[in-house]
């Protein structure tokens, strides 16, 4: 049974959190918008929440690519001992 990467699983549930959090900024801002509110903010706001977010998806990105080498790292000795 592979064991669990807990960096991987805490990236993972990041990622998570700031999809959530890109979400939900776009429905405020659809809101303030049907209510006649200034987005300005909320708009500046989304942008660093997706700068984040791109952040995380490449740190989790780089963690399973690293896993993904290590198992065929492993296989590769296995195969050859």
């Amino acid at each position: 049974m592979p064991r669990k990467n807990p960096k991987l699983i805490v990236a993972s549930v990041r990622t998570t959190e700031a999809r959530h959090a890109v979400s939900n900024q776009h429905t405020l801002i659809a809101r303030l918008k049907a209510a006649g509110h200034p987005t300005l903010e909320a708009e500046q706001t989304l942008l660093t929440y997706l700068s984040i977010l791109s952040h995380l998806e490449a740190h989790e990105k780089k963690l399973k690519e690293e896993r993904r080498a290590r198992k065929t790292e492993t296989k590769n000795r296995k195969i050859s001992n």
